[in-house]
């Protein structure tokens, strides 16, 4: 019987799924992946998935993520995949805290701990929790695994982490530097030093997610030494609906304004501000939409707003990147990837504008999209030339590995990951 390692990420309304066969030599190939869509709206909640190069689409009634647990081991069977072949379910976990620096195996105490940590991220360590609760009710004789977002920037130094605030914010609230996306920056900075064939615990580079969510990453001699999210992932760079970095006190002048022009209690002009601030700003707040591909649209038909969000949005990148790059020893690669990364040529080419010291070399490359390779080179950077690099980011897979290797095979985290090594490994 063939086997499968599952990998899980539940949201607040979805739950995306990826089921991945196991082939020789413990590599993994992704089979079935999809998402259930309107977890909770049953008039509008719809399963689809990719299988064998063809699309599942359906219209179904969904209320509950374990309803939507239900509806995908339902299909897995009518595509032949019996649920006792699956070895091993992964889940994508937001917050770890401080606690966790590697994936772990889930056991009572790490439930607890995730239970514990959703005050620090109340809109995602929430149903990551009913994902895994509701998934080990269905399949309670496999091993269930915790990948964290939090996990790879474990190594970021004090120096990094701590913010000038008082000491018992720090101490008993847990306030620092956390960061997120780690997952994705692990996979790309990994693929990165075998794509430019440095091994990877000597390999500096840049990594930077764009997508809805965006952050960027210093990573030093394989591991992250600092990022651009904070506490949450509301600090840095300007998103979809996120602000990015501001100046905090802008928060209570707003909601002190909030409060008297429309006869709001405090806390309530609070709530209002923040919402905005995570919902209603970045790159919605300046054109109205939250796409880039439709900013990037109206930007090319003169629209000067869309212009202005545009160059908004990458020299913020841009600052972050340079801050980074004059602060690491040497860099081998400055790293795009996430959806906005991956597919925005005029993105890319606009942020590495922007940094003018380091005089980019654009290649016909950048125009590509969706594989890896090389778009731009810069000789100024030091002693070799500093590559920029486009690599898709393939979070599931290291889940799925993490759990193939820590659930089933009991080996701990992977030391070299296959999609890391050569066919000649």
């Amino acid at each position: 019987m063939k086997q499968y390692i599952l990998s899980l990420n539940c949201g607040s309304s979805s739950l995306k799924f990826n089921l991945f066969e196991k082939r020789e030599g413990n590599k993994l190939s992704s089979y079935l992946s999809g998402i259930v869509q309107e977890v909770g709206n049953r008039e509008k909640s719809l399963l689809k998935y990719d299988v064998n190069g063809s699309r599942y689409q359906q219209c179904i009634p969904v209320g509950s993520h374990q309803e939507a647990l239900v509806l995908l081991f339902r299909d897995l069977e009518r595509n032949n995949i019996p649920i006792k072949s699956i070895g091993g379910v992964g889940h994508r976990v937001v917050h770890g805290g401080d606690k966790y620096i590697n994936s772990v195996l889930i056991d009572d105490n790490v439930i607890k701990t995730i239970r514990d940590l959703i005050p620090l991220a109340p809109l995602h360590n929430a149903p990551n929790l009913i994902g895994i609760e509701e998934a080990m009710k269905l399949l309670p004789e496999v091993p269930h695994v915790a990948v964290f977002d939090t996990a790879f920037h474990g190594t970021i130094p004090e120096h990094a982490y701590r913010y000038a605030i008082p000491e018992n914010w720090y101490r008993d609230y847990g306030v620092r530097r956390y960061g997120f996306h780690g997952t994705s920056h692990l996979y790309v900075a990994k693929r990165a030093a075998r794509f430019l064939d440095i091994p990877y615990h000597e390999f500096n580079g840049i990594t930077v997610h764009l997508g809805n969510g965006c952050s960027i990453t210093k990573v030093r001699e394989g591991k992250s030494i600092d990022t651009s999210m904070g506490f949450t992932p509301l600090e840095g760079l300007v998103m979809g609906t996120r602000s990015g970095d501001i100046d905090p006190a802008l928060i209570s002048h707003v909601a002190d304004r909030l409060a008297k022009d429309k006869g709001l209690s405090t806390a309530e002009a609070y709530k209002r501000v923040m919402h905005a601030l995570n919902k209603e700003s970045g790159l919605k707040a300046l054109t109205g939409v939250s796409m880039m591909q439709d900013i990037r649209k109206r930007a090319n038909e003169g629209d000067a707003a869309a212009d202005t969000a545009l160059s908004i949005f990458a020299y913020r990148a841009a600052k972050y990147i340079g801050a980074y790059w004059a602060t690491l020893p040497k860099t081998h690669a400055i790293v795009f990837t996430a959806g906005i990364g991956e597919n925005e040529a005029f993105i890319r080419a606009e942020v590495l504008s922007f940094l003018e010291g380091l005089s980019f070399e654009i290649k016909e490359e950048n125009w590509m999209h969706k594989q890896e390779m090389e778009i731009a080179r810069s000789t100024k950077a030091g002693e070799k030339p500093l590559s920029v690099l486009v690599i898709p980011t393939d979070e599931e897979i290291v889940i799925a590995y993490d759990t193939l290797f820590i659930g089933q095979l009991k080996l701990g985290v992977p030391e070299k990951y296959p999609f890391e090594m050569s066919s000649t490994e």
